[in-house]
C-alpha cells in the first residue's frame, strides 16, 4: 500500500472512530423529542417527555443532588490533591515518584473492590452507607486523578520564578498564592473537571455506600431501567448532553484547550509564543 492509500485507510478509521462515539449521542437527543416512548418509528415529534422531567419526573431532582454532591467532593479532592501535590515537591525526584506511584495505584483498582473494601472499612468504623460513608467513598476515588493532573504541572513548571521570589525576601506564602499557584491552575481545573465528571458518573461505589432512602442519578436510573424504561431519562440525556458541549464550547471560548489544561503545548502555540 503506498502512503496516499495509507493515509486514506488512517482518515476512514477515523470517521469510523467518530461515528461509533457521537451516533449514539445524536440518536439519544433524536429520541427524546420522538413521542414513542423506546424510540420507534412512526418518528412524531413533541415535547412531551420534556414536560414530564420538568413536573412529573424524579429525575430532575436526583440530578441536582448529584451536582451538588460532586461539587462538594470535587472541592475537597482539589483542595486535598493540591496540597499533596506541593507536599510531593519536598522531595527527592526518586522519592516523588515514588510517592506518587502509590498515590496513583488505586487507578487500577476495579471500583468494585474499592466500593466493596470502602463498606466494609465504613461498616466496622460504625458509619455504614451514609452521607459521610459516600462522600469520603467518592473522594477517595477521585483523589489520584486530581493529583496527577496537578502533581504534572509541578514537575513541568519553571521553578526560577520561585527561586528569585525567594532571594527577593518573599516567604513561602507569598510565593506560593503570587507565582506557584497561578502556574499550576490550567492542572487544578482538568483535575476538578475530572473529579466532577467521575464523582458524578460513579454509579459503583454510589451504589454501594449511600444511605437508604436517597437516591443520586446514577442509582436512580439503574433502579428505574430495573422497573421499566421511561423516555424521560432521554430528555435529561439530551440536556446533560447538551450542558457539557455548552461547558466545552466556553472553555474554548476562554482560550482553553485540552493541551492547556492538561499540560500538553501543541507545535503551533508553541510557535506563537515565539
Amino acid at each position: 500500500m503506498n502512503s496516499k492509500g495509507f493515509n486514506r485507510a488512517m482518515v476512514a478509521c477515523l470517521w469510523i472512530v467518530l461515528a461509533f462515539m457521537y451516533i449514539p449521542i445524536i440518536a439519544i437527543i433524536g429520541m427524546s423529542f420522538n413521542a414513542t416512548p423506546y424510540g420507534m418509528f412512526p418518528y412524531v415529534f413533541t415535547f412531551d417527555w420534556y414536560k414530564i422531567l420538568f413536573t412529573e419526573s424524579n429525575l430532575l431532582p436526583a440530578c441536582v443532588f448529584s451536582l451538588k454532591f460532586a461539587f462538594g467532593v470535587t472541592v475537597a479532592a482539589i483542595i486535598i490533591g493540591t496540597m499533596a501535590s506541593f507536599g510531593l515537591q519536598a522531595y527527592s525526584p526518586k522519592w516523588s515518584n515514588r510517592l506518587n506511584a502509590l498515590i496513583q495505584l488505586p487507578i487500577i483498582i476495579p471500583w468494585l473492590v474499592t466500593a466493596i473494601s470502602l463498606l466494609l472499612l465504613f461498616s466496622f468504623v460504625g458509619a455504614g452507607r451514609s452521607m459521610v460513608s459516600m462522600f469520603f467513598g467518592n473522594l477517595i476515588v477521585v483523589l489520584p486523578y486530581v493529583v496527577l493532573l496537578v502533581n504534572g504541572r509541578f514537575v513541568s513548571m519553571d521553578r526560577t520564578p520561585e527561586s528569585a521570589a525567594r532571594l527577593l525576601g518573599a516567604g513561602p506564602a507569598r510565593v506560593f498564592f503570587d507565582i506557584t499557584l497561578p502556574a499550576i491552575v490550567p492542572g487544578i481545573m482538568a483535575g476538578g473537571i475530572m473529579a466532577m465528571i467521575m464523582c458524578f458518573n460513579n454509579f459503583v461505589v454510589q451504589y454501594y455506600l449511600i444511605p437508604i432512602g436517597t437516591q443520586t442519578l446514577p442509582t436512580l436510573v439503574f433502579t428505574r431501567i430495573r422497573s421499566g424504561y421511561q423516555a424521560d431519562l432521554n430528555a435529561l440525556s439530551a440536556i446533560i448532553v447538551l450542558v457539557a458541549v455548552g461547558i466545552v464550547i466556553l472553555l474554548v471560548k476562554l482560550g482553553f484547550s485540552a493541551g492547556s489544561l492538561f499540560g500538553i503545548s501543541s507545535g503551533s502555540s508553541s510557535k506563537k509564543g515565539e
